[in-house]
């Protein structure tokens, strides 16, 4: 929608697209800097209640639903606009939180898509964080991001800007000019082997003495690789190693040492260069974070 309006120091007619609504340019006629002005809610919206209302609640919340519309098309809904439009839900019967409501479910409907595709990639971009503030002006809605979002976020400062995370502060006695950057509960695993069972045939023949036989053959053990838990902890990733404090056993594991490393859906997995691996439980975004977070730390 077009809106027109002066420029405030010549008197310059001039126009601009809902979508302006904000951004300040020179005025083409003096050269003075000119924001585009919020639209006047009461010359161009009218929230006129139908002459009959449906005697349906779900007719009247299409009517409601509608006039979310036309308001969204016209730019961005201030306070003001939202609390017209709770008269308005009022005026049809309906009430003020069913407003809010068809609000929210638009605001969540635009905003699907981008949380998919940060979950899906574990990274929170400059754009999507654009789209999410874009649409919370367009629906007037606060929004906090929680959960993971602050670990995408991180992880995506990490991987395309070798931006560190802020310093944390434990309770642990660490080495000079050592820093901590993040800290999460975990389990520590290690494959170890264990025997299963045994395999294989014998026969026992009788020698002719009582109590003594003679036994042919013999049984093989069985063994395998098992992961097992070795201890509950914390593990602390600082400036310069992996660290685990554990319940009942600790491990420190420099960065000099890992060679490799791999994110699995519930832990993240340590290769070294001698030994055995290591495993932490943690969630898949815990583990992309704890990695990209030791590659950019090991490259200062």
């Amino acid at each position: 929608m077009e809106l027109k309006f002066e420029c405030p120091t010549c008197g310059q007619h001039l126009s601009a697209t809902s979508e302006q609504i904000g951004l300040t340019a020179a005025c083409p006629n003096c050269n003075s800097s000119v924001t585009v002005p919020a639209r006047q809610d009461d010359e161009q919206t009218v929230f006129l209640l139908p002459t009959k209302l449906p005697f349906l609640k779900s007719g009247r919340k299409r009517i409601l639903e509608a006039k979310v519309n036309e308001l969204v098309s016209l730019g961005p809904i201030d306070e003001s606009t939202e609390a017209k439009l709770q008269d308005f839900a009022v005026g049809l019967g309906l009430g003020k939180a069913d407003a809010t409501a068809v609000l929210t479910g638009r605001f969540t409907a635009e905003f699907e898509p981008i949380k998919r595709r940060t979950e899906s990639s574990f990274v929170l971009t400059d754009s999507d964080l654009e789209e999410i503030e874009i649409l919370k002006k367009k629906y007037n809605v606060n929004l906090t991001l929680k959960g993971n979002a602050p670990l995408f976020r991180a992880i995506y400062l990490l991987e395309s800007k070798h931006e560190l995370p802020p310093p944390v502060s434990v309770a642990l006695f660490l080495d000079a000019n050592e820093t901590c950057y993040y800290t999460t509960p975990t389990t520590w695993h290690q494959s170890r082997v264990q025997t299963r069972g045994y395999s294989g045939t014998s026969i026992s023949l009788p020698t002719g003495v009582r109590g003594v036989r003679f036994r042919f053959g013999g049984f093989t053990p069985v063994r395998a690789e098992q992961l097992m838990a070795l201890s509950a902890g914390t593990l602390f990733v600082t400036s310069k190693r992996l660290l685990f404090n554990g319940e009942s056993r600790n491990t420190s594991i420099t960065f000099t040492k890992i060679v490799d490393g791999h994110v699995y859906l519930d832990s993240v997995r340590i290769e070294k260069g001698s030994g055995k691996p290591d495993l932490f439980s943690m969630n898949a975004a815990q583990a992309r974070f704890v990695l990209s977070l030791v590659s950019v730390l090991k490259e200062h």
